[in-house]
């Protein structure tokens, strides 16, 4: 597996999040507030969100909010890994300059737009599905503003996971085996991550420095005529 380190990263603030491995969640109602041994340390479900987002769990809620926190905001990034003999991704994302534009942020919509190099062709759509958990979906648009031959696909969330990483499922391999599209943010490192994980490895993983934001890049194709929505 090929893998580009990071350069070091100032130690600024970062948000506010309780990392909660999935592991020690096993037990806990995906639906429900945390058990009272947790209470001291996780937020409770809250009556003051959107209704789609009060049927979160809290876990998922707790996320939403820690994306929230980067509205508006910019942020530079590379390819990090990409698996090995994967000529395909090599030739798409290798040495290219990347920028995550948390560009839209809705009551029950987040927005980030996702530059490499000029191609403003992708946008990252996360909202709740009530009962369910969060969806993600790829929009995908051509320099003109249309869909791109393949746009709108994407997964939804089938654990609570915690409120610095969420996967969203994606089922259908000939095997019956299951991948993830994964976000992840890792305070240490100031780092949000964004990527295709096998369950085991990650075959394509993102890194987006979250201590040095940057100009705002234009708005992805598709998108000129509408406003940034944020905070």
């Amino acid at each position: 597996m090929r893998q580009r380190p990071l350069h070091p990263l100032a130690a600024l603030p970062f948000i506010a999040a309780l990392a909660l491995g999935t592991a020690a969640c096993d037990d806990i109602d995906e639906r429900a507030g945390p058990p009272d041994e947790l209470a001291d340390q996780v937020v409770e479900v809250r009556d003051d969100l959107p209704v789609a987002l009060q049927g979160l769990a809290w876990q998922q809620q707790e996320f939403w909010d820690n994306l929230r926190e980067h509205c508006g905001q910019a942020y530079p990034g590379f390819a990090a890994i990409i698996r090995e003999g994967d000529t395909r991704r090599e030739e798409l994302y290798a040495d290219r300059d990347m920028v995550a534009h948390f560009r839209q942020c809705l009551d029950e919509e987040i927005r980030i737009a996702a530059h490499i190099g000029d191609d403003r062709s992708r946008t990252w759509i996360i909202t709740p599905v009530p009962g369910r958990g969060l969806q993600l979906r790829h929009d995908h648009r051509n320099p003109d503003g249309t869909d791109g031959d393949v746009t709108g696909y994407g997964a939804e969330t089938s654990t609570a996971g915690d409120p610095l990483r969420q996967e969203f499922t994606r089922d259908g391999a000939a095997d019956g085996s299951q991948g993830f599209w994964m976000f992840e943010m890792v305070p240490d490192d100031n780092r949000l991550s964004y990527g295709n994980h096998d369950g085991s490895e990650w075959l394509v993983r993102f890194d987006f420095d979250l201590s040095s934001p940057v100009e705002a890049p234009p708005a992805p194709w598709g998108y000129e005529d509408t406003e940034p929505t944020h905070p």
